[in-house]
């Protein structure tokens, strides 16, 4: 018996039916790619997808619609990054562990105007507290600097991982940076407007922390302390080159020393003003309290005007670092990767030798730590388009390329110790721009290319 044409159709047409009905409730419907043309939702997808294939797929096709203007491409992944709820008031988090820095708990203040997904992050100050104190207590000594300002900042409140007083050992030189990592990943940060602050122990902390990494930071405002590390109050004008490009405000009182002592807070932080003045530093303000030991009041309408007009500068036209060891070989779009000699022992004994006679032993022993030191020196001139990288004691270094600063439609050189670096990127790599955003949570600063290079000869 033939079946009609008709009653076949019907009979295909039903079992594709049965077969489509049957495969969606298997297989889940696949999400709605997005238009080729849609930055926006290419973005929030390159930011959700955990493959790097597709993450590279996805930047592709970004590419090909990306604003025009680095002001609107930093707009619009401020927007497009997925972030948590955050509601408004106090909330207790905890920093992941980084490297050597332990997970770090912090007080976190959120004002009732933020909003997550703006074009615009918003500035962030982190605190760090003294010795004795609490998170807590560093929170409302800034909320009470602030006054109605408050409600303009994220504040984040770090507890150290240490208790006693400050020492100079990485774990405390750091994790003021695990706190930031973590704020960049949580909420909407404005990175060219964050400052680091805090009182006698925190004010140690935030030197020691801003001398090697001055360029995740917008300013510095460290009070009632003055530049201790490793090496200790003869080096207390050492590091001052590695921040000379940042803006800081140091707040100390004019009669904090103990008794007995010839030197102390304020001789060496008068010294430290000294050097900054000496090197014509555009960016520092020295606040010296008249009469005040170490409970200085602090000014605190100086302190909010300072906050409030501290800007960071990612990719600066000269930066110089001194450094005793490879992880502090951050400066700025310049990273040491690789040493040409041993890091420099602190715990070991050292004998000194100068030529006749020492009239500054604190002199001889800077010259010498100086000698020994790891140094990098990095320039951009504007409009030069060539990136010029000296490095000292350093066999290998990461330069980062500024999208904002080189001209990708004419040759961009890099020079390393005045050799030129072969295989420089001559246009914008999407993927690498896209990535490091992504991974830092930093949305100010472009890489638009990333160069490893070798120091010929180093030693």
């Amino acid at each position: 018996m033939r079946v009609p044409l008709f009653l076949r159709w019907a009979a295909t047409v039903l079992l594709l039916a049965c077969t489509a009905a049957t495969a969606a409730e298997v297989a889940p419907p696949s999400p709605t790619a997005p238009s080729a043309g849609d930055g926006a939702a290419l973005l929030k997808s390159f930011f959700a997808e955990a493959d790097a294939a597709k993450r590279a797929d996805l930047a592709a096709k970004f590419a090909a619609v990306a604003p025009k203007s680095w002001t609107d491409l930093k707009a619009m992944l401020h927007a497009a990054a997925p972030r948590p709820a955050l509601p408004a008031g106090r909330q207790n988090l905890q920093a992941p562990a980084e490297g050597e820095t332990p997970p770090v708990r912090y007080i976190l203040r959120v004002p009732a105007g933020y909003a997550a997904n703006t074009t615009r992050g918003w500035p962030l100050i982190i605190a760090c507290h003294g010795t004795g104190g609490s998170s807590e207590g560093a929170l409302a000594q800034v909320e009470g600097w602030l006054g109605p300002d408050a409600d303009q900042y994220l504040i984040a409140a770090a507890e150290a991982p240490e208790a006693g007083v400050f020492q100079p050992k990485r774990v405390n030189m750091e994790y003021p940076l695990a706190v930031l990592h973590d704020m960049r990943r949580r909420a909407n940060i404005d990175s060219d407007r964050t400052v680091l602050t805090g009182f006698s122990k925190g004010g140690y902390t935030t030197w020691a922390t801003v001398l090697f990494s001055p360029g995740e930071w917008a300013g510095a405002a460290p009070m009632a302390c003055y530049p201790i590390t490793e090496v200790g109050a003869a080096g207390a004008v050492l590091f001052v080159p590695n921040v000379l490009g940042l803006a800081i405000q140091h707040h100390y009182g004019a009669n904090d020393i103990e008794a007995g002592q010839k030197e102390g807070i304020n001789t060496l932080s008068r010294d430290v003003a000294e050097e900054f003045k000496r090197r014509s530093a555009a960016h520092f303000e020295a606040i010296e309290y008249p009469g005040q030991a170490h409970g200085i009041q602090v000014d605190a309408a100086r302190f909010r005007e300072f906050v409030r007009t501290a800007r960071r500068e990612a990719f600066p036209a000269k930066c110089h670092l001194i450094f005793h060891h490879l992880w502090q070989g951050r400066d700025y779009y310049v990273t040491a990767t690789a040493a040409a000699k041993a890091e420099f022992d602190f715990r070991a004994p050292h004998s000194i030798k100068a030529v006749g006679p020492v009239t500054d032993v604190r002199k001889v022993t800077r010259d010498y730590l100086l000698a020994e030191a790891f140094e990098l020196t990095a320039r951009m001139p504007p409009g030069n388009n060539i990136v010029a990288v000296m490095a000292k004691g350093i066999k290998e270094v990461e330069i980062e390329l500024a999208a904002e600063k080189l001209d990708f439609a004419r040759p961009v050189r890099v020079t390393l110790n005045t050799r030129t670096v072969p295989n420089v990127p001559q246009r914008t790599d999407w993927m690498e721009l896209l990535e490091t955003v992504r991974r830092t949570g930093d949305f100010d600063r472009l890489v638009a290319g990333r160069v490893k290079a070798t120091v010929a000869g180093a030693k």
